[in-house]
């Protein structure tokens, strides 16, 4: 009766008693996350009215209107900052129109003459004018490549005027495109 009461107990402790498998994980979570790629810039000024200009002369878009002094230019003679405001590295490219009003002016890409302007753009580390980026024409030109998400880079402009043809307001946009590096 001691072996049958054994016996007995045996199976109620292997039927009472859930195995070990009962009691694992049968679910498991696996946290997902996921940066997009998202290319923006900010440029923290929107206008150059320069006001009248007489012709065959220079104008600067700096922070003291004056061309660079010394060379290279600094990050103080800068009047912009373009700020990479996206998730990725960008490349920042530059582009205008001839300006409109009256005759117009057409963009050149280094002498000025009868309503000719030529118009530039630089950034920090030029090393002098003649480094700077001409725009000539609709087509983007890269102003500056590789700009870490959260970069800045300061950049100007400069304006040579020809001869004018009549004494009517002009006016262009240049404008600043984001792509991912």
């Amino acid at each position: 009766m001691k072996k049958v009461l054994i016996s007995l107990l045996g199976v109620l402790c292997i039927v009472l008693v859930p195995s070990a498998n009962a009691f694992a994980a049968t679910t498991a979570d696996v946290a997902v996350s996921a940066t997009p790629t998202f290319v923006a810039l900010t440029n923290d000024e929107a206008t150059w009215a320069i006001g009248v200009v007489a012709g065959s002369t220079s104008y600067w878009w700096t922070a003291a209107g004056t061309a660079p002094d010394p060379e290279p230019f600094d990050a103080e003679d800068m009047k912009s900052t373009i700020t990479n405001t996206g998730s990725v590295a960008e490349d920042i490219d530059i582009h205008t129109n001839n300006f409109t009003g009256g005759a117009g002016w057409t963009l050149h890409a280094t002498v000025p003459g009868e309503d000719i302007v030529v118009l530039s753009a630089g950034i920090t580390g030029c090393t002098n004018e003649a480094t700077m980026l001409d725009l000539v024409d609709t087509t983007a030109q890269e102003l500056t490549s590789d700009l870490a998400a959260a970069g800045t880079v300061k950049w100007c402009m400069l304006l040579k005027t020809g001869t004018f043809t009549d004494g009517v307001e002009k006016t262009t946009t240049v404008v600043l495109t984001a792509s991912a590096h």
